[in-house]
C-alpha cells in the first residue's frame, strides 16, 4: 500500500463531509490556523489533526506509513484497556475505513483530545515553583505504579507523549509502541532516543519497557525542583535534561557529572544508578517501583551495587558493552533526539582508533538559548522538535581549511604556463588626450598674455 503523505492528508481533511465515513467525524470541524488551513502536527508515523464534533473534541491520527499488525494491535489494546479505568489513559478508537484520500480508504485513530501542555513546557512555565515540580514527581510515581500493576508499558515515554492538564494531572498519549500482556514478539518502535536506554532493541519488549525512561524523567523532575538553573543549561527543546549522547558515554556526560554533585542526596544516588544502568544491558535496569522503595528506605546504594559494574576502557567505552557496540556499528546511527525505528540502533564510538581528521576549528561562543513560548492549550501529541544547539563556527584561517589531496603519489610534470604578456603602464588613448588637452591649455594662456601686452 502506498500511504498518503502529510500533504495528501492536509488536502483531504479540509472536507470532513467527504473524506470521513463515520457520522460523528463527517459533521465535525477541523481546527485551522490563522490562514484557515488545517492545523497539523506531523511526526515520523502520522499527521495529527484536531477535530470538534457533536460528541466532543478529538485528535485524528492519520498514518503516513505502515506499522506491522497495526489494526490487530489497536483492537487487542482497546479490549485490554477497556474497564481498567486508568486516569492516565485516554479514550481511543481504531477506524479501519477512517479517511478517504485519492479515492482510497486509510485507517485512522480517533483519540480523546487532551487540553494541557507537554511536560517539558509545563516544567518551563513552573520552573521556579519547587512544590509544583515535587508534586508532579509524586504523581509520576503513582502513574507508573498503576501501569505496572496492570502489566502495561507505554514504550515511548517522552516530553511529547506526556501531557499535563490544567489541573496538573498526567495523561499519556500516542500508544503506537505500547506493551500489553496480549502482545508478543518485537517492539514496533524504540522510542525517543533522548529518553531510552542506549542498548534497547526490538527484542526487548515486556512490562519492564518503561523502567529506564521512568527513572530519567523522575530524576529530572527531582533535580529541577531544587536546582532550576539546570534547565537553562541542559534543556534543548527536545528533552528535559538528558540527551542520548549522555547514555552512550555516561562517564563523560556533563549532566551526570553535575547531578552526582547535586545538593539533593537523592538526586546524587539516582544519577549514579543511571550511569551504572547505561554501562550495562537494558535488562539490568531495576524495576522503577523497586527503585522508589529503595530510595525511600535509604537502600539505593545497595541496589546500585547489585547492578554489574562495567569496566571503563581508556578509550571511554565499556568493556562489558563491547560486543553490543561492535554489532551496532554496522547499523546506521539514529539522529540525535528523534524517535528510533527498530532497525536504527544507535552505535557508540568504536574503541578502534579513528582515521586522522583535520583539526577542528575553535568553536565560537554558543548562541543564546531560544525563548520558548508554549501555547496555554496544546494538542495531545506534538511533532518532534529539533535540538537547539549552536553549531561551532570556524575562525578565519590563514590558509584554506582543507587542501585537496594529490591525485597520485608522483604527479605528472606539467608544462610551465606561458608568461603573461606585458601590460602598458597606462591607457595609450587616455595619455594621448591628456597631452592634447595640455597643449590646448598652453595655447590659451599664450594668447591671453599676448592680448594684455598688445
Amino acid at each position: 500500500m502506498n500511504w498518503p503523505s502529510h500533504t495528501d492528508y492536509q488536502d483531504s481533511i479540509q472536507n470532513p463531509h467527504i473524506c470521513f465515513e463515520e457520522a460523528d467525524l463527517k459533521s465535525g470541524e477541523v481546527g485551522c490556523d490563522m490562514l484557515g488551513l488545517p492545523k497539523v502536527m506531523s511526526g515520523n508515523f502520522a499527521s495529527v489533526y484536531s477535530m470538534k464534533t457533536p460528541t466532543g473534541r478529538w485528535a485524528i491520527r492519520c498514518f503516513v506509513r505502515q506499522v506491522l499488525g497495526q489494526q490487530g494491535r489497536y483492537a487487542r489494546m482497546s479490549q485490554h484497556l477497556l474497564g481498567l479505568g486508568l486516569d492516565c489513559m485516554v479514550t481511543f478508537e481504531y477506524i479501519l475505513r477512517g479517511i478517504k484520500v485519492r479515492n482510497e480508504w486509510y485507517p485512522v485513530v480517533k483519540m480523546q483530545w487532551v487540553d494541557g501542555l507537554p511536560i517539558n513546557n509545563f516544567i518551563e512555565e513552573n520552573l521556579r515553583e519547587k512544590d509544583v515540580l515535587l508534586g508532579l514527581a509524586a504523581k509520576w510515581r503513582v502513574m507508573m505504579k498503576s501501569l505496572r500493576q496492570h502489566q502495561l508499558a507505554h514504550g515511548d515515554l517522552q516530553h511529547g507523549n506526556v501531557m499535563v492538564t490544567p489541573n496538573a494531572e498526567l495523561r499519556l498519549v500516542d500508544y503506537d509502541g505500547m506493551y500489553t500482556p496480549a502482545f508478543r514478539g518485537k517492539s514496533p518502535e524504540l522510542g525517543h532516543a533522548n529518553f531510552q536506554h542506549p542498548r534497547r532493541t526490538p527484542d526487548y519488549y515486556n512490562e519492564d519497557l518503561d523502567n529506564f525512561a521512568s527513572l530519567i524523567i523522575y530524576t529530572s523532575l527531582l533535580a529541577l525542583a531544587t536546582e532550576p538553573e539546570l534547565f537553562d543549561k541542559f534543556y534543548t527543546g527536545d528533552n528535559i535534561l538528558f540527551l542520548s549522547a549522555d547514555y552512550r558515554n555516561p562517564t563523560q556526560s556533563a549532566i551526570l557529572k553535575r547531578l552526582k554533585e547535586h545538593k539533593d542526596a537523592k538526586v546524587q544516588k539516582l544519577s549514579a544508578l543511571i550511569e551504572r544502568c547505561c554501562l550495562n544491558d537494558v535488562s539490568k535496569v531495576p524495576i522503577f517501583e523497586d527503585i522508589m522503595v529503595a530510595l525511600d528506605g535509604g537502600k539505593l546504594d545497595d541496589m546500585i551495587n547489585q547492578v554489574p559494574e562495567a569496566t571503563v576502557s581508556a578509550a571511554g567505552g565499556t568493556a562489558g558493552a563491547a560486543g553490543w557496540w561492535s554489532q551496532a556499528e554496522e547499523q546506521p546511527a539514529q539522529a540525535l533526539g528523534s524517535r528510533q525505528s527498530p532497525h536504527m540502533a544507535v552505535p557508540a564510538a568504536s574503541a578502534a582508533p579513528a582515521a586522522p581528521k583535520p583539526a577542528a576549528p575553535a568553536p565560537a561562543p554558543a548562541a543564546p538559548k531560544p525563548v520558548h513560548t508554549p501555547s496555554p492549550t496544546t494538542a495531545w501529541a506534538q511533532a518532534p522538535k529539533p535540538a537547539y544547539s549552536a553549531a561551532p563556527k570556524p575562525a578565519a584561517p590563514a590558509a584554506p581549511k582543507y587542501s585537496a589531496p594529490p591525485k597520485s603519489a608522483t604527479p605528472a610534470k606539467q608544462a610551465p604556463a606561458p608568461a603573461p604578456a606585458p601590460q602598458p603602464a597606462g591607457n595609450p588613448d587616455m595619455m594621448f588626450w591628456i597631452k592634447i588637452a595640455g597643449i590646448g591649455i598652453g595655447v590659451l594662456i599664450l594668447f591671453a598674455v599676448l592680448g594684455r601686452m598688445l
